[in-house]
């Protein structure tokens, strides 16, 4: 009698531990991320695409207030079949839109028939495209910003994720005739800002430095001088999102659009002249003041990154051999200029970055957070 309850009471714990091992699975299957549209073109190193619509009507936008129109995005993810989305398509950007033959692109999905599909509402994914007419330069422009992205990746989680497509463009009406360019697509917003477990704040300018996460801060400040982009300003929130973290309400600056980068070095870029750069190629620090000790640990990041980064523009074979050796010989500057500030010893690194540039403060920054003493 006495084994029978010894087995009756095992037997219990076994079917009591199976039902929670179950329950257990079950609860991180019910809580597990639902998977985006962006996931889904996700895959492949380059997607192939093919957008419709009215195609005049969307060049003309370019003179205009973009407003949306319809289209249909189409593409095969990776072990599927063809997939149409009706989707909402519209010019975007300011700059860009004015200058480019194409302008960039805002493709906004339904999110009523994302979550039929079973996918997040996350429904608005910017397309980069071409810009300038001729095939070559156009697709170079964009290898190259895409290039840019990916870099980021590497050094800082907080980042878009982009990913690269070719795109077939048809004109729904049969007026335009049809063409293929490459182009790469952003991820929305919100999924960046739920991936980073935060939210985007969209009322963060002019927000004091202490509000920020020293070091992703500092990080997303020495990648914009790694790729010699000085087309931003956190204090205004221009070509920069602030996600909030939930969890302790650090706030994270993400930048996006490198088309002034030396890096990227766009047809139509212009000097910032107001902040004392005579070539866009010219690398301006823009980080607010920091000290040495933080300073010495993103320069080091950067160090231990190296060789990931240059092995990532090296097999970029998308780009042309000249174009990937005129990338390497730029960031390969920067370390050079790293180099002596780690040999000379990490004293008053923030002057010795800044010191072709000492006055420079982005639009909306207050002089004494960049170092610059009134007079």
């Amino acid at each position: 009698m006495h084994d029978f309850f010894r087995k009756s009471i095992q037997l219990r714990k076994l079917i009591f531990i199976l039902i929670s091992v179950f329950l257990g699975f079950s609860s991180r299957a019910d809580t597990a991320p639902v998977s985006s549209v962006f996931d889904l073109l996700t895959g492949q190193e380059i997607v192939e695409v093919t957008l419709r619509t009215d195609l005049g009507q969307l060049l003309a936008q370019a003179e205009a207030t973009p407003t949306y129109q319809s289209g249909l995005f189409s593409f095969s993810p990776p072990g599927q079949g063809s997939q149409s989305w009706n989707i909402k398509v519209k010019a975007r950007g300011k700059f860009r839109r004015q200058v480019c033959d194409f302008p960039p692109l805002m493709l906004n999905f339904s999110r009523v028939e994302l979550e039929n599909r079973g996918f997040s509402g996350h429904d608005k994914l910017k397309l980069v495209t071409h810009c300038a007419e001729d095939r070559i330069v156009g697709n170079e422009k964009v290898l190259r910003e895409y290039l840019a992205y990916q870099l980021y990746r590497e050094l800082s989680p907080y980042s878009y994720r982009v990913q690269l497509v070719s795109i077939q463009y048809i004109d729904s009406k049969g007026l335009v005739s049809g063409f293929k360019r490459l182009g790469f697509i952003i991820e929305d917003t919100d999924e960046m800002a739920e991936r980073l477990q935060g939210e985007e704040c969209d009322d963060c300018q002019y927000r004091p430095v202490a509000a920020f996460d020293q070091q992703a801060a500092g990080i997303h400040a020495m990648f914009q001088y790694l790729i010699g982009n000085a087309d931003y300003s956190v204090p205004v929130l221009r070509n920069v999102k602030v996600v909030r973290r939930t969890l302790d309400q650090k706030l994270v600056p993400v930048g996006y659009d490198f088309d002034f980068s030396g890096l990227v070095e766009a047809s139509y870029a212009i000097p910032a002249n107001y902040l004392g750069q005579l070539a866009v190629r010219q690398r301006i620090y823009l980080g607010p003041l920091t000290a040495d000790a933080d300073m010495k640990q993103q320069i080091e990041l950067f160090f231990a990154k190296k060789e990931t980064l240059l092995r990532v523009v090296d097999n970029f074979k998308k780009l042309s051999s000249p174009a990937r050796y005129d990338i390497r010989e730029y960031l390969l500057n920067f370390y050079e200029q790293m180099q002596m500030i780690r040999d000379t010893g990490y004293h008053n690194v923030y002057q010795r970055l800044r010191q072709e540039h000492p006055t420079a403060v982005p639009d909306g920054g207050t002089a004494a957070d960049y170092g610059v003493v009134s007079k």
